[in-house]
């Protein structure tokens, strides 16, 4: 995590934020959050792990999904290994114990916490995951409200109001920056940032759009290079010349969507097209993800809650990019 706040460092003092498709009226509050430390929750590490050791793919620190899978895999060790079986994963009461801490230090502003999701996403991820996530909040002993993000309601006297005319003081929402800065509301969710009456606290807080940016690689790359964790990595058009095997990656996107895989100078394979990739693409050189048993190449997902460290995740694919199609498999910690 030191690494990331050094590179988060970095790309506001060497002011990155266009090269990274970041909208300039944006970056007045991304600094100004990335030094008032409002509330933050999670996030989740992709690392491949093949025949070259464990290499960080890329950081989902705004809406990072596959939280519940990883979560309730823990049922499945205690069912097929009893008692005895063993797993690296305290996601569930890393997560009830983050949401009671902020509740005490009276860091969630508000009668409730409203839980906002998209009724746009029609395979029902984001609303197991957002479900999920009210339920770790209300075992904190936390009131939470969930509701679609196009119910959200605003009023200059008031700020954001819910169904029931109820204010918005903390927010957690299920939807990225990067689209929010796009909304009509957009001006309105950055003027009221702020736990005084008429703002809102958003979880998590605007100045992660600069590390859930696949931007953040080839920064990472530069202040770090051939660290052992990380893979080689460009803004597209700064790669050397003469690479042969990389993946080109939209700076936003999610699931693998418009990535392209080529491998010795020719493509291999693509990820779904959805339209992603108009702020721009990073390189990154490709890595061996390892191919196991009915060739399956997995990708393993390592949550933090509060910069900490608290489980593992695995999807896998037969393919050579992991997208929302991919398998999540439960893991056991063997003697």
């Amino acid at each position: 995590m030191e690494m990331l706040i050094e590179a988060g460092d970095h790309i506001i003092e060497h002011n990155l934020f266009s090269k990274m498709g970041i909208p300039g009226w944006a970056v007045p509050r991304i600094k100004e959050t990335w030094e008032s430390e409002p509330p933050m929750l999670y996030g989740r590490f992709d690392f491949a792990y093949g025949p070259d050791g464990a290499k960080l793919l890329e950081y989902n620190a705004d809406t990072p999904t596959a939280l519940l899978e990883t979560a309730i895999q823990w049922h499945w060790v205690q069912d097929v290994f009893g008692p005895s079986g063993d797993q690296w994963n305290t996601v569930h009461e890393a997560l009830v114990h983050r949401w009671r801490e902020l509740n005490e230090a009276d860091r969630l502003p508000g009668q409730w916490v409203h839980m906002l999701h998209t009724t746009a996403e029609g395979s029902g991820e984001d609303f197991m995951t957002i479900g999920y996530m009210a339920a770790t909040a209300h075992e904190a002993g936390i009131r939470v409200e969930l509701m679609p993000i196009e119910n959200l309601g605003f009023n200059e006297d008031d700020g954001f109001l819910d169904m029931q005319g109820r204010y918005v003081r903390t927010a957690f929402k299920l939807y990225p920056w990067e689209w929010i800065v796009h909304e009509d509301f957009s001006r309105a969710a950055l003027d009221r940032i702020g736990d005084g009456e008429g703002q809102t606290t958003w979880i998590e807080p605007i100045w992660k759009m600069m590390w859930s940016n696949k931007g953040i690689l080839p920064v990472l790359w530069e202040l770090y290079p051939e660290h052992e964790s990380l893979l080689p990595a460009w803004f597209e058009g700064e790669e050397p010349d003469g690479l042969e095997s990389y993946v080109r990656k939209p700076l936003l996107a999610r699931e693998g969507a418009d990535s392209v895989a080529v491998i010795d100078g020719k493509v291999a394979e693509k990820g779904p097209g959805q339209g992603y990739g108009g702020e721009g693409f990073v390189v990154q050189q490709y890595a061996d993800l390892g191919e196991y048993e009915d060739g399956v190449r997995p990708v393993l997902g390592l949550w933090t809650v509060d910069m900490e460290p608290v489980g593992c995740g695995i999807r896998e694919q037969r393919g050579l990019i992991t997208d929302n199609t991919s398998r999540f498999v439960p893991h056991v910690i063997a003697d």
